[in-house]
């Protein structure tokens, strides 16, 4: 089966009335800031969770499950989505998140460039080191054998 086929069946085993219900849940989730859109406002419950649920298979039963009983309900509070979910729902929280991570609306919001080159010749000295970033080594003490003389 060639990856072309794939990620069309892989966009229709997920109908229309479960991405609405799943959209419900992204409202309810990942409802927005002033600095940050909603869910359903880049998409979370559309393109982005094919290529999320296409990166993991295995959250797509739990997913699918949480949208159709979503879909199927009157309200949907995270008391519901707990309920519909029960030990699935930290799957269905991070399939939902991982889409909307992988919005360019949102990464840009939070300023992340993406991954690109950067060489360590252009990082800040508090890149380079910093208390933090020391304060294991400095607790741990000294770790060296003496060299014999």
């Amino acid at each position: 089966m060639t990856m072309d086929i794939q990620r069309t069946q892989r966009k229709n085993m997920i109908d229309d009335r479960t991405r609405g219900g799943l959209a419900s849940i992204l409202d309810v989730l990942l409802p927005g800031t002033e600095q940050l859109p909603s869910g359903r406002a880049v998409g979370a419950h559309l393109e982005l969770l094919d290529k999320a649920l296409e990166a993991d298979p295995r959250l797509e039963p739990a997913v699918t499950r949480a949208g159709e009983r979503a879909a199927a309900s009157q309200t949907c509070t995270f008391a519901d989505i707990e309920r519909w979910t029960g030990k699935d729902l930290e799957q269905v929280v991070f399939a939902l998140h991982s889409a909307y991570y992988m919005s360019s609306e949102v990464r840009s919001a939070l300023g992340y460039p993406g991954q690109a080159r950067r060489p360590i010749t252009l990082a800040t000295p508090e890149e380079l080191c910093s208390d933090e970033l020391v304060a294991p080594v400095l607790a741990r003490g000294a770790v060296y054998v003496p060299a014999p003389q």
